[in-house]
């Protein structure tokens, strides 16, 4: 890969967590994605893009047909603001984004892009105020400062005028601010938060289901066990079966050669698509 390759991807279905060693960054052309970048999570579309750091875990969930522009970008590359950690895990995509994207239906997106177009469009991309982190989006800014709180906090009790303070605004630009750039409110990303915190603790059979339940911010195990049958379908301790059940089948994948869902086959041979 040169320093960077832009071209345009279609997802379908769920793929699970997994990393790289290139930055990526992607927007859409049509239709929505959910990403989930690190412990952030997200919805790709419209306004909304994503970033995705080199060697961070991440995964997506596409339900319906799309289409998105993907630049990769190798570190120590052409755009030190991703190497330095300038650009969110989502951004909002200025006027001048939209003017590209516009720009490359005009051309015909739907068609493979020329490696020209792709040097061109990874130049603009990467020079926008967006990816080079030179302007910040205020309710970006703060979902953010409300979500670090959050993640900072999650084993404590948290309310709303905790958050709103925290991100320097009023509940109201709060919560305005969650569904503009989440589509979501703060106390569902809170809930979110706390049972993916759980999970991963979960992950650990060293702890008790009830140690993990105080750390992730839930009031005892019980009220865990609600939370997570509620939202996740599952009880704790399902999810820790499953998950210890993936530990130790994954690598007995790699070593078969088999590829998780989400490989997809292409000329150039076979990769994960995102």
């Amino acid at each position: 890969m040169n320093d960077a390759r832009i071209d345009i991807r279609r997802y379908r279905g769920e793929i699970e967590r997994h990393r790289h060693a290139y930055h990526q960054v992607v927007i859409s052309c049509e239709g929505t994605i959910e990403i989930e970048v690190g412990r952030e999570t997200g919805r790709v579309a419209g306004s909304l893009g994503a970033f995705i750091p080199a060697g961070c875990q991440h995964a997506f969930l596409a339900r319906q047909p799309n289409a998105f522009v993907v630049l990769d970008v190798q570190t120590g590359g052409c755009a030190h603001a991703l190497d330095n950690g300038q650009v969110p895990p989502f951004f909002a995509i200025d006027r001048r984004g939209h003017g590209l994207l516009e720009y490359m239906r005009a051309l015909d997106w739907r068609a493979r892009l020329t490696p020209a177009c792709q040097q061109a469009w990874s130049t603009l991309l990467l020079d926008s105020p967006a990816v080079n982190g030179r302007r910040s989006d205020r309710a970006e800014l703060v979902v953010q400062r409300a979500t670090s709180f959050m993640l900072h906090r999650l084993a404590d009790p948290i309310c709303i005028a905790d958050l709103a303070q925290a991100a320097g605004v009023s509940p109201r630009r709060l919560h305005e601010a969650f569904r503009a750039r989440r589509e979501t409110t703060p106390h569902t990303r809170l809930t979110v938060l706390r049972l993916d915190a759980a999970e991963r603790l979960l992950a650990d059979p060293a702890l008790s289901i009830a140690e993990i339940a105080l750390r992730s911010g839930h009031a005892d195990q019980s009220a865990l066990t609600r939370a997570m049958r509620r939202e996740r379908d599952a009880t704790p301790a399902e999810v820790r079966c499953r998950l210890t059940d993936k530990e130790e089948k994954w690598p007995a994948m790699e070593r078969a050669g088999r590829r998780p869902s989400g490989w997809s086959q292409s000329d150039s041979g076979p990769r994960l698509r995102f």
